[in-house]
């Protein structure tokens, strides 16, 4: 069965303004979870969501939260996004590095007290798409044992890597530590 997404996006705005979110607010969440799934990332796109509205159920996300600056050291700042959405302030992160880089050559921005920020590839295309090298990366909670242990100590960070091309074609790396990333499954043939 195929849906639309048209009739995806609709409806993940839908449910996110049933739980606290703006009408903009919603509709650009709802555009990444349905974007990561049109790309084939049902990890992080349609499969995410229902643990999303959980964790707006418990109170974990703060749907009117939003990052902002709380140092500043030239082209470097440190941001905090008081639990808000993690893709809404990442995206505001990497718009604000890459205005930093415009003015300084370099922009880095550090945010801290966020939430999962999804597909990690997307702020490497925003990059991208702005003319700039991206260079992402995140912490995660333990959710791997290292090689050969039994419980649970490194976590599947993510690394994005991002190189601009005139023609649009940029270069993007998205990886993890591991083989595949939290939330997703892979079948072998």
């Amino acid at each position: 069965m195929r849906v639309k997404y048209e009739v995806m996006l609709n409806e993940f705005q839908r449910v996110l303004e049933k739980y606290g979110f703006n009408r903009q607010d919603a509709h650009e969440a709802a555009e990444i979870f349905a974007q990561n799934s049109l790309a084939g990332v049902y990890s992080h796109g349609l499969n995410r969501f229902p643990r999303v509205i959980d964790y707006l159920k418990k109170g974990e996300i703060d749907p009117s939260a939003r990052a902002e600056c709380t140092m500043s050291f030239g082209a470097m700042e440190r941001w905090d996004g008081h639990r808000g959405f993690g893709p809404l302030n990442a995206r505001l992160a990497m718009a604000r590095a890459i205005e930093l880089a415009k003015k300084s050559g370099i922009g880095l921005v550090a945010l801290g007290n966020n939430n999962h920020w999804m597909r990690g590839g997307s702020y490497g295309w925003q990059a991208a798409d702005a003319g700039m090298i991206g260079i992402c990366w995140s912490n995660t909670c333990p959710n791997m044992p290292a090689w050969g242990a039994k419980d649970r100590r490194i976590g599947n960070n993510p690394l994005v890597m991002a190189i601009p091309r005139s023609d649009g074609q940029h270069v993007v790396i998205d990886c993890a530590l591991s083989q595949f990333s939290y939330g997703s499954w892979s079948c072998a043939v």
